[in-house]
This record gives structure tokens, sequence and C-alpha cells, in this order.
């Protein structure tokens, strides 16, 4: 069956905006891949305080439209798939007037939770993305996770990131044929080895400043390794707020760290490949594209056993240590700055992780879709 243009309607909340260019850039990247064949139309979800605090540069356009929803901060979280089906009921003429054939929602809790409550009037064949914390955290809450099965088990096929985040989903009661493990890929004209050597001892971190993503325990172990290693240097990329302590921290143990905030993805990559060791401690993930890029660079990682972190981490391509666990960290970290690591074992294994190979698994699941809908 020969694919034809499809017009595609996402929702999501992880797109890139002016205020934050270098957001959700995984996202950006498929739904690009999507758009060289397709008709790509998204809905960008805001929480109504982010919104309104950047309402004068929020310009919609034909293929792009802000969505504001209300929200409680802090409290009634089970509620905001609610708020955002709300808002999205608003834009029902600008969405139906798409005249799309497929809606994809990225994120699964609550963007596809809302997405999948809206479609009861869109009437579209409807596509899941799942990427980690969305599925890892709020299938933990009783209520959440009740309307995770409910409205995500009227999708055609739950893209999962990972193969843990497959098993999650099935553990909620959803079914197992409509789950599709869908590793994600890697940029390639921006993500690829360095043709020199370096001799420097960098290891770089990317990601936010936040404690889930094991930042503390990461410099609670470096500082271990700069004891032994005095001329190791640490690079975070990443804002969040954890920043000010962070450098607070550096600067009166004398730790050579360098923090660079939010950089575009093409400074990430030039970092990246200068870089002896990627390091992501976190304490839950999908499979997280940084690593799946340090490969694409031919870096090999240091990373915690959790989510589908294991599937992608191989003894050839990096170490794995448990979360929240400092000394192994420092271990791991040692031992990996000092490992004869072969570029060409991690060139390989980053073949498998490859957007052109993700975005055709999308449609040709939404082209299958497209043929019976239209029936």
């Amino acid at each position: 069956m020969s694919a034809q243009s499809k017009n595609v309607l996402i929702i999501t909340n992880l797109y890139p905006v002016p205020w934050g260019p270098n957001r959700a850039s995984f996202n950006k990247q498929q739904f690009d891949f999507l758009g060289k064949s397709n008709d790509v139309k998204i809905v960008l979800l805001l929480p109504w305080t982010e919104w309104f605090k950047n309402r004068s540069v929020c310009k919609s356009n034909d293929s792009l439209q802000y969505c504001p929803y209300f929200y409680i901060p802090k409290i009634g979280r089970r509620l905001v798939p609610f708020f955002q089906a709300f808002s999205l009921f608003f834009m029902l003429p600008w969405m139906k007037k798409q005249k799309s054939d497929i809606l994809y929602t990225s994120w699964g809790f609550p963007d596809a939770v809302a997405s999948s409550m809206i479609n009861k009037w869109l009437k579209l064949p409807l596509f899941v993305k799942v990427h980690g914390t969305d599925v890892n955290e709020n299938t933990l809450f009783p209520s959440r996770r009740k309307l995770i099965k409910k409205w995500l088990s009227k999708a055609n096929t739950i893209f999962c990131a990972s193969q843990a985040l497959a098993d999650s989903l099935e553990d909620t009661g959803i079914a197992k044929e409509q789950l599709l493990v869908n590793y994600n890929g890697v940029n390639r004209e921006i993500f690829y080895p360095s043709d020199q050597l370096s001799n420097e001892k960098r290891i770089i971190f990317v990601g936010s400043l936040i404690p889930t993503k094991g930042v503390n325990e990461l410099v609670s172990a470096f500082e271990g390794v700069q004891a032994n290693n005095p001329d190791v240097i640490l690079d975070i990329i990443g804002e969040g707020p954890l920043k000010e302590s962070i450098q607070q921290r550096a600067q009166s143990h004398h730790l050579n760290i360098n923090l660079h905030g939010s950089i575009p993805l093409n400074i990430v990559a030039e970092k990246v490949r200068t870089s002896a060791l990627l390091v992501l401690p976190s304490y839950r993930e999908g499979v997280p594209n940084v690593l799946l890029e340090a490969f694409a660079c031919g870096i090999p990682v240091v990373a915690t056993t959790v989510g589908g972190i294991p599937e992608v981490v191989t003894e050839d391509v990096g170490l794995l240590v448990e979360s929240k666990n400092t000394i192994q960290l420092e271990k791991a970290i040692a031992e990996a700055l000092t490992t004869d690591w072969e570029q060409s074992k991690i060139l390989k294994h980053s073949s498998r992780f490859d957007w052109q190979q993700n975005v055709e698994c999308v449609l040709q699941r939404m082209e299958v879709a497209n043929a019976i809908s239209k029936k």
C-alpha cells in the first residue's frame, strides 16, 4: 500500500515556544519529519499562567495554534485533562476546518487524555505518543491511572518510547495490541562524531536542573571524581530551580563546573561530541534522547537503571548505576573516564535510533487506520 499525504492534527504541550526555543526538540524533530510528506497542524497546550506571562508573543498562525488552559497550581492534577478538554472545545471550529485525517497527541497524561475526550467531536483515528514521566509518574495515582486507562484505550495505536512504558500501560489494563514500541531517533545532521580526538576529560549533563534528574547526586559524585582527578570538568546544560544552588556549591567547593543554561541544539551537539562522557543520573525516564544523541556522537554514557534506559545502554556504550546512589555514580564516572571505549561500537549501536525509521513506523500505522476509516 503506497503512503498518501495526510492532514495530521497534533495536540501537545511539548513544542518550542518563543520564550523557550530549545524546548522539546525531540518532538519538533519528529513533527518536522512528519511534515515532509504530510500537512501538519499543531495545537500547543499552554498552562494559563505561562500563556498570560508570554501572551504578547503567542502569535497563532495557520500551522500553529496556542491553546491556554486553566489549572489550579499544585493541586487537582487529576482535573487538568478536563480543563484542557474544555479549552480545546472552543477550538473545535478551527480544528474541524483543517479537515484532518489523523489526530496525533504527544504526552500521555494529561494531554492524550484531553485529546481523546475532544475526539468525541472530531471523530478521527487517534494516535498517542508516550514518553516517560507522563506514564511512570501518573499511573502511581489511582484517579489518574483510571483516566489513562479509560481514554487512552480509545487510541488506534499508542507509540511507546520504550518497552518499559508499554509494559506499564499494559499493567493499567490497556490492550497489548494497541501498544507499539517505537524508539525516538537522532538528527544526524546535528549529532555526529568529532573528526578530532580530545584529550580533555570533560563530562557533560544535558537536562532540566530539577531533583528527579539526579543533578544533586551528580554534583556530589563529581566532587569526589575531581578530588582524584583535578583536571576533570563538568559541563551542565539546562535550566531549572537547582541552578543557583549548583552554582553556589561549585564556587564554595572550587568545583570545575560550567553552567551553560539553555542553548541551541547545534551548540549542545558541539559540546557533547567534544566530551569524554555524558552522565544522566535520573530517578525516572522513558528513553532520554540525550543518551541516543551521545551515541550518535560516539560518546559513552553513565546512566541509571530506570525506565527504558537499560534497553538502550549496553556494556559497549556505557555503564548503569542505581538512581540516588552517589557512591555508585562516582565509581562509575571514574571507571568510564579510564575505560578505552571503542567509538565504532558506539556508532554502530547508534544506528538503531533513526528519525526516518521512527516516522515511517508512525505513518504505516496511520495509513492503515486512515484506509479503514474511509471504508
